[in-house]
C-alpha cells in the first residue's frame, strides 16, 4: 500500500468546520482554538527546513485567520493571497508570540506587488505546487536533510526572484510580528547571495544558490534572462556564513531527486503503522492525522545554537501537550529522532542548568513557564522506559539537580505547589523518577523524589472529590485537570467516595449526566487539556462509554461536514501533533499513560494494525467483533485489566481485542 496517497496536506489548516454533534457533543464545551493552525509546508519528517506558502496568517503563515484565542475567527480577507513563501513555521500552535516565517521568497514580474492570488494549489508529502493568478508563475516547494528547495516556471520575459530577509512572523499587528535587527545581505556573485540577520534573539546565516538563465542585481533580486525554470535553495545556519555554506554544498540533490526522496522518507515513516481498512476515507483521516503527528520537534543534524557542532532537535513549542500522546508516539515507533531527543534535552540542561517548557528557535526559555512542572521528566521517562538510548546516567544527575532546587524542595515541604496541576505535576512522576533511580544506581534521586509521592492528593478537595476550584488553571478549570490518570487508581476513586462517585463525576463531566450545565465540561477534543480524559473510565471497566466517547469524537470531531478530512477538520489547535496523535493512539485502540509503565488497551477502529516499533519489534493489534470490548489476549494469553506495561508492548507481540 502506498500510504503518502492517503495524505491531507491540508488537514486541519484552516478554520474548524465540523458536522453539527449529536447531544452528548452539544453538552461538551470547546474552550479555546477555532483553528487547526496546520501548514501545508514541504518538509521531511521531524525535518529541520520546513518551506510554506506564505499569507501571513495565524497562526502557521498560512491561510486568511486572523490570530484568535476562543473568539470568533476574523479573517484577513475573503481568498488566499500569498505574499511567498517563507521558511521555518509553527505547527498547530497557538498563540506563542512569536511565529517565525523567515526569508521570504516572492517570485514576480515588473513591480512586486503587496499579495497574489493562488491558482491550482496541490500538495503531497515534502511537495507544494501553485500558480499565482495574476502572474501565471508556477511555483514548487520541496525539501532535504540540508535544503529548502523552490522552482519557479516563468513562461514570459522580465521574471524576478525577491527574498525578504526582515519578515518575522505573520500579518501586520503587534501581536504577530517581530523585529529584525543586524540584517547584512551580500551578493556573492550572479548565483550566489549570502544573508545574515537576528530573530527572537537567534543570529542566522543563509546561503542561497541560483540555478537559472539570469543573475543576481546589487540590490540581491534575481533576474531571469529569458522565460524558463528557477531552482532556489536556500541552507541556513545559527553558527556562521563558512556552516551555513559547508551546508549548502551537502545539498546535491535536483529539484525532482529532492521531491522523490521526500516522498520515500514520508512513506517509510508513515509505514510505521500499517492500518487495514476498505475504506478509503477512513485511511485517509487516519494517515493525514498520523502524518500531522510528525512534523515536529525537527532535527539539526549538523547542529546549531544549541551545542556548536552537536545535533539538536527543537521546537518543542507544546510540551504540555505533545508530552501525552505525541511524544510517546514517536519513542514507540521512531527510533532515530528519539535519541536526538533525549540527547537534545541533556544539552539543554548541560548549557542552561534547567529543562524547560518550550524550547524553540529564540533565545527566551522561559517561553510558556508557568505551563505546568516537569513535562521533560515525564517525556524522558517515557523514552526510558521505551528503550531509547541516551547518556541517562547524566540525564539522572540532571534531575537530582532539579530535585534539589527551591521550587521543587519547598514542595515536598509543604505539600502543596503554587497551582493544583503543579502539585499534580510534580507528585505524579516522582514514582517514575524512584524506578529510574532505582534502575540507574541514583539512590540521592530516589531519596529526593520519595517525599512527594503522595502529595498529589493535596489538590484535591475532599468535599467534592474533584481539584480545589481556588487554584488557576489554564485553559479550562478543576474539571477538565481532575481525570488526569493516577498511578494510584483506587486512591483517586476514593477521593470521589468509590468507584460510584468516580463514575458520577466523569457522566457530569462527560454529558451523560446533567448536560445541560457547562460549568465544569470536556472541551471535546478541543484542546489538549483534557484529550485523555475519557480513558478515565478504563479503571472501571466501563469501555461502554469509552467506546461512546471516542467514536462520538471520530464521528464529530475529527472530520469536516463532508465527513472526510480537510481544512476544517481538526477540532482545534493542533498543538505540534497533540491532538492528531491522540486521535492516532484512540484508532489503534491503546493508549499511554505518560510518566507511567502503562498502557490502556480498549476497542481498535480498524480489525488489524501492525506497528513496527523503535525497538525493533513488531506489534500486531487485532480487533475481533463489533462490539464493546470483553476481553484481549496477549501473544496468546489472557491479558489482565485490559492494560500492557510499556516493555512488555515495546517486546511487540500481538494483541487480540475480542468485541
Amino acid at each position: 500500500m502506498t500510504y503518502t496517497k492517503f495524505v491531507d496536506i491540508f488537514h486541519g489548516s484552516g478554520a474548524v468546520n465540523l458536522p453539527e454533534g449529536d447531544d452528548l457533543v452539544k453538552s461538551w464545551y470547546p474552550f479555546k482554538g477555532m483553528c487547526g493552525n496546520t501548514s501545508p509546508a514541504a518538509m521531511l519528517p521531524f525535518g529541520k527546513y520546513m518551506v510554506s506558502p506564505y499569507s501571513g496568517g495565524y497562526s502557521a503563515g498560512y491561510g486568511i485567520n486572523k490570530l484568535n484565542c476562543g473568539e470568533p475567527i476574523r479573517f484577513l480577507g475573503d481568498e488566499l493571497r500569498l505574499v511567498g513563501f517563507s521558511h521555518f513555521q509553527l505547527s498547530g500552535t497557538g498563540a506563542v508570540g512569536f511565529y517565525y516565517n523567515y526569508a521570504v521568497v516572492t517570485p514576480y514580474y515588473g513591480e512586486k506587488a503587496v499579495d497574489y492570488g493562488v491558482l491550482d494549489e496541490v500538495a503531497s508529502p515534502g511537495y507544494y505546487r501553485v500558480t499565482l493568478a495574476e502572474s501565471g508563475i508556477h511555483c514548487e516547494l520541496t525539501a532535504e536533510t540540508y535544503a529548502a528547495c523552490h522552482r519557479y516556471t516563468f513562461e514570459e520575459n522580465g521574471g524576478n526572484i525577491a527574498v525578504d530577509f526582515t519578515n518575522n512572523g505573520l500579518y501586520d499587528s503587534p501581536q504577530t510580528r517581530g523585529s529584525y535587527e543586524s540584517l547584512s545581505v551580500n551578493r556573492l556573485d550572479n548565483k550566489r547571495l549570502e544573508a545574515s540577520v537576528t530573530l527572537q534573539g537567534i543570529h542566522y546565516h543563509f546561503a542561497l544558490t541560483y540555478d537559472g538563465d539570469g543573475f543576481l542585481d546589487e540590490d540581491a533580486v534575481f533576474h531571469l534572462s529569458s522565460p524558463g525554470t528557477v531552482t532556489l535553495k536556500l541552507s541556513v545556519s545559527t553558527l556562521s556564513s563558512v556552516d551555513a555554506w559547508e551546508e549548502h554544498a551537502l545539498a546535491t540533490f535536483s529539484f525532482d531527486e529532492t521531491r522523490r526522496a521526500a516522498n520515500d522518507a514520508w512513506e517509510e515513516a508513515l509505514g510505521r503503522v500499517k492500518v487495514e481498512s476498505e475504506d478509503e476515507n477512513e485511511l485517509k483521516i487516519f494517515y493525514s492525522n498520523l502524518y500531522h503527528s510528525l512534523t515536529k520537534p525537527n532535527f539539526w543534524p549538523r547542529g546549531g545554537f544549541l551545542a556548536p557542532g552537536k545535533p539538536m532537535v527543537v521546537d518543542f513549542c507544546t510540551l504540555w501537550d505533545v508530552y501525552k500522546t505525541q511524544l510517546p508516539l514517536v519513542y514507540t515507533l521512531y527510533p532515530d529522532i528519539s535519541r536526538q531527543i533525549v540527547e537534545s534535552f541533556r544539552l539543554l540542561h548541560a548549557r542552561h542548568g534547567v529543562y524547560p517548557n518550550a524550547f524553540l528557535l529564540s533565545a527566551d526559555l522561559r517561553v510558556e513557564a508557568m505551563q505546568a512542572r516537569m513535562l521533560a521528566e515525564y517525556s524522558l521517562y517515557d523514552a526510558w522506559k521505551r528503550g531509547i538510548p541516551g547518556d541517562w546516567a547524566t540525564i539522572a544527575e540532571q534531575i537530582t539537580a532539579n530535585l534539589s532546587g527551591e521550587e521543587f524542595q519547598s514542595f515536598a515541604m509543604e505539600g502543596t505547589a503554587q497551582r493544583a496541576t503543579f502539585t499534580l505535576d510534580m507528585s505524579g512522576i516522582a514514582p517514575g523518577l524512584m524506578e529510574m533511580a532505582e534502575s540507574l544506581g541514583k539512590p540521592r534521586l530516589s531519596h529526593l523524589a520519595e517525599p512527594v509521592v503522595n502529595h498529589w492528593k493535596n489538590a484535591f478537595d475532599p468535599e467534592t472529590g474533584l481539584l480545589v476550584e481556588t487554584s488557576e488553571y489554564y485553559e479550562g478549570n478543576h474539571w477538565n485537570y481532575s481525570f488526569r490518570p493516577f498511578r494510584n487508581a483506587e486512591e483517586r476513586m476514593a477521593l470521589a467516595g468509590g468507584k460510584e462517585g468516580f463514575l458520577a463525576l466523569l457522566d457530569r463531566f462527560f454529558g451523560f449526566a446533567d448536560p445541560e450545565n457547562k460549568s465544569g465540561r470536556f472541551e471535546g477534543f478541543n484542546n489538549e487539556t483534557d484529550m485523555e480524559a475519557p480513558w478515565a473510565y478504563h479503571v472501571l471497566g466501563r469501555f461502554d462509554r469509552i467506546v461512546t466517547l471516542l467514536e462520538t469524537g471520530d464521528k464529530y470531531a475529527f472530520r469536516d461536514k463532508t465527513g472526510s478530512t480537510g481544512p476544517g477538520s481538526i477540532p482545534g489547535n493542533n498543538d505540534s501533533g497533540g491532538l492528531s496523535a491522540c486521535y492516532v493512539w484512540n484508532c489503534l485502540g491503546i493508549f499511554p499513560q505518560s510518566g507511567m509503565d502503562n498502557v490502556l488497551v480498549g476497542k481498535p477502529k480498524f480489525e488489524r494494525a501492525v506497528l513496527t516499533l523503535s525497538s525493533g519489534k513488531s506489534l500486531t493489534i487485532r480487533r475481533i467483533g463489533s462490539g464493546i470490548p470483553s476481553h484481549a489476549v496477549w501473544n496468546g494469553n489472557p491479558l489482565e485489566d485490559m492494560r500492557l506495561s510499556v516493555e512488555t508492548m515495546m517486546e511487540g507481540g500481538e494483541l487480540i481485542v475480542f468485541a
